[in-house]
């Protein structure tokens, strides 16, 4: 098994050069989710600014979540081609192609004189990041070293925090520029910044080794491993490891010829990995996070928090909060195992959640006059952003390990597709019912994390500590022959995971 080839190391990853270059260069891909939490933090800071409301006509129902919804439906447009892209080209060129895409939406975004060009450059951004958010997560589960794939996804899917808390604090900033409409334009300006540090490394971050193999490149793939996972020993017993399982996976694959969409309804397997990438995607963004995310407005004033510069600071409060725990709890994804994670952190979640609803109910009743129920509101935001961040990043590498090669690209696909029609719905759902039934709006969010809880309860299995490779022998019980006929592969056959149990 994988755990018996990587070698004992006794220092820490950047005392090794090959793989702290390694580490350095998959930056490219890490920070994609960044321009994802700029975005909903940049319009909740725009949301608080005057001069934004002003220019715009103060927004509101539907056509707030018009523009909420702009780089959803860019997004859901992007899910057309970006299959096809990363199939055809690989992983680095569409991070490429989707950062210059976005890079006209910002232009256009910030250029904006009305609603609608505004609302077309966040569909442009939206097409943008939705490509990166497809290739890059699959260029980091194929690259990174074995031992740190989960780690690095999770730091990937926790940079979106980061992109939050830059946002918070410019758009705290641009609102002391007061009626100037840069007050607004140069945080959108700014939303740029991680995709053109993408787009230059772009081109010097090694291509995924399992894409060079499946396109006849195996040397070259040969030769990437053994540089960034061996330190250059080409006799190394994980670079072969690797290796065989990389060849057995794609001749495998090739052979069954796995190119249809329809091949995810083929076998049971197959079925149960397309029930859970599509079913993550809606798990992780209806749990009650949107209203956080995007009207977090709204919802400090259903708390009795209406002071624009107050709204600000803890904006940026709950950033720092969100990016602080996002990165905590990603190193302890492979320790801990993918379902405990799940299970922390939906818990966590539905109880602040909870709270959340009756101290606010309690504080309504009151006229907002309740100090003591404000403050714990307040509180309660920043435990479930906590929890949420236990959660959270555990998505991205699990969707990339149930995946096999050859579906893994569509996976994602599927897995934005899911992504996007949950946001889509908050943006539109969210609005109305927070105006309509204010603080009770919550109760529906306690609701559905309960069931969010059960689905992976009954539906999700461990993959702690396995390779991709061999998560498949987990979900493909007529496939456990292809690895025993590899030599020393036999022992990575284990007896498949029945949903429920513990590795």
């Amino acid at each position: 098994m994988l755990r018996e080839v990587v070698p004992k190391r006794t220092k820490m990853w950047w005392h090794y050069p090959a793989l702290r270059t390694l580490n350095l260069l998959l930056i490219c891909a890490i920070v994609t989710d960044v321009t994802n939490g700029y975005d909903g933090s940049m319009l909740n800071g725009l949301q608080i600014i005057e001069s934004w409301q002003e220019y715009f006509n103060k927004p509101t129902g539907s056509i707030l979540g018009v523009i909420s919804n702009g780089t959803r439906f860019g997004q859901v447009g992007s899910l057309f081609v970006s299959a096809t892209l990363i199939q055809r080209f690989g992983r680095r060129k569409p991070i490429a192609i989707g950062s210059l895409i976005l890079l006209v939406g910002v232009i256009l975004q910030t250029a904006a004189v009305n609603t609608a060009m505004f609302v077309v450059g966040r569909v442009f951004i939206g097409f943008g990041n939705g490509i990166q958010a497809t290739a890059c997560p699959i260029l980091v589960a194929e690259l990174a070293y074995p031992t740190q794939r989960t780690q690095i996804t999770g730091i990937m899917n926790s940079t979106g925090s980061l992109g939050s808390l830059l946002a918070a604090t410019i758009t705290f900033g641009t609102s002391y520029l007061g009626a100037s409409t840069w007050s607004w334009r140069l945080p959108s300006l700014l939303q740029a910044m991680s995709s053109i540090l993408q787009l230059i490394m772009s081109f010097y971050v090694p291509e995924s080794p399992r894409w060079l193999v499946y396109n006849n490149r195996r040397e070259e793939a040969w030769q990437i491993l053994a540089k960034y996972h061996a330190e250059g020993d080409e006799d190394s017993e994980l670079l072969k490891f690797e290796m065989e399982e990389i060849d057995a996976a794609i001749a495998r694959e090739k052979s069954q010829s796995l190119t249809s969409w329809m091949e995810w309804f083929r076998t049971p397997g197959n079925r149960h990995r397309f029930f859970i990438v599509l079913t993550i995607g809606f798990l992780i963004q209806w749990c009650g996070n949107a209203l956080i995310s995007y009207y977090l407005g709204i919802l400090l004033k259903t708390i009795g928090i209406t002071d624009q510069k107050s709204q600000l600071i803890i904006n940026v409060g709950i950033n720092i909060n969100g990016m602080v725990w996002g990165n905590f709890f990603s190193l302890w994804i492979e320790r801990v195992g993918r379902r405990p994670m799940f299970f922390m952190g939906l818990s966590g979640m539905f109880c602040a959640f909870l709270i959340l609803t009756v101290v606010t109910g309690i504080n309504q009743s009151t006229g907002f006059h309740n100090t003591s129920a404000s403050q714990a509101s307040l509180a309660m935001i920043f435990v479930f952003g906590a929890f949420y961040k236990m959660a959270g990043p555990v998505c991205p590498s699990y969707v990339a390990e149930v995946s096999p090669y050859d579906l893994r690209a569509k996976a994602f696909v599927i897995n934005g597709f899911a992504d996007a029609a949950a946001n889509v719905f908050n943006g539109f759902t969210n609005p109305i019912g927070m105006v309509a039934l204010g603080w009770k709006y919550y109760i529906v969010w306690c609701c559905v994390l309960v069931s969010n809880f059960f689905l992976v309860y009954f539906f999700y299995p461990e993959t702690k500590g396995l390779s991709l490779e061999e998560v498949a022998i987990k979900f493909d019980k007529d496939q456990a022959d292809i690895f025993e006929s590899e030599p020393g592969q036999a022992e990575a056959v284990d007896a498949p995971l029945e949903v429920g149990e513990e590795k």
